[in-house]
């Protein structure tokens, strides 16, 4: 084939996979492309047929120079985001598959057919195929931040130059934050499962069970409002999400939200037994102050942020 009909021949595999009110522009504009580059390459002698090939292979398959032209349509995962999401949503699943199944071998056998081969295939169709709930969490987390962010469009605020050296203490890293919302959903989850630990597993070693028996008091009055403080903390967190960076709103949310989280983790503390065990109440308590004093260290980082104020951007 001529130089010509080989260019023609690409165009059009490319165009095919384009939609039709993009195929004519699209058509034009990369044949003209794809001349002036041949042109070049050849100087002013005549294009051959394998120095069109070259030029031809070196451009990319058509179907990959088609998705450079098709629009960007709706995006749930950015691309600069993609390899810290795998690599999250890899982890996430890797370490529940050595929990689960450091459990699953741990148990003591239950009787006949209670082999290494029949604890897996129970593992695999539980708690192997339940860890996926991990990547959906993080993949419906990024659909929920792509719709708002969609939904604001044009009233997304412009780009403004700022000095290179300059660090934006209030952009975040949404990838961290979609991992600490899963985080949070995840101590939840683990604070269900101990309540209901001797229900659940039942087959745990009767020690463990009994380390984590709950103070009946505690529940009934002082549990149930972790319960409203973890939704009020969710629903601040993907607002934060969807905005991507902190503003003096959310930052008085923030505060309001460590200080309601210092006074509930005291009272749990002072007012009575968390766990009926003296032992494991004791280290429960222990782990309770220090996240009250993690609480209270960014209570004071946030509230340098508020006094300083929101500077303007450099130019």
């Amino acid at each position: 084939m001529k130089p010509d009909a080989l260019i023609e021949s690409y165009v059009a595999e490319v165009v095919r996979h384009l939609p039709k009110r993009q195929r004519a522009d699209v058509g034009f504009e990369l044949r003209s492309l794809l001349t002036e580059e041949l042109r070049g390459r050849t100087g002013d002698s005549e294009p051959d047929t394998a120095t069109t090939l070259d030029l031809l292979a070196d451009f990319g398959r058509p179907a990959e120079v088609a998705d450079r032209y098709r629009p960007a349509g709706f995006t749930i995962i950015r691309p600069a985001d993609a390899p810290r999401f795998a690599w999250i949503s890899l982890v996430g699943v890797a370490v529940q598959w050595v929990i689960t199944l450091s459990a699953t071998y741990a148990a003591p056998a239950t009787g006949a057919g209670d082999d290494w081969l029949s604890r897996l295939g129970t593992w695999w169709l539980s708690a192997g195929l339940g860890a996926f709930w991990w990547p959906g969490l993080l993949v419906s987390l990024s659909i929920v931040a792509a719709v708002f962010s969609a939904r604001r469009g044009g009233d997304a605020p412009e780009w403004t130059p700022q000095a290179a050296a300059r660090l934006d203490r209030d952009r975040i890293s949404r990838p961290l934050y979609v991992l600490a919302i899963a985080g949070a959903l995840v101590g939840i989850a683990a604070l269900v499962a101990a309540i209901n630990l001797a229900s659940w597993w039942p087959a745990l070693p009767q020690p463990v069970l009994d380390a984590f028996v709950i103070d009946e008091d505690f529940l009934t009055t002082r549990a149930p409002w972790a319960l409203v403080l973890w939704a009020a903390t969710l629903a601040s967190m993907i607002a934060l999400l969807v905005t991507g960076r902190w503003t003096r709103t959310t930052r008085l949310l923030a505060v309001a939200g460590n200080v309601l989280w210092v006074a509930l983790l005291i009272w749990w503390v002072v007012a009575g037994p968390i766990f009926v065990q003296p032992y494991a109440d004791v280290v429960t308590k222990g782990c309770l102050l220090f996240v009250a004093a993690i609480c209270v260290l960014d209570l004071v980082l946030t509230g340098r942020h508020l006094r300083q104020g929101i500077p303007e951007p450099a130019v």
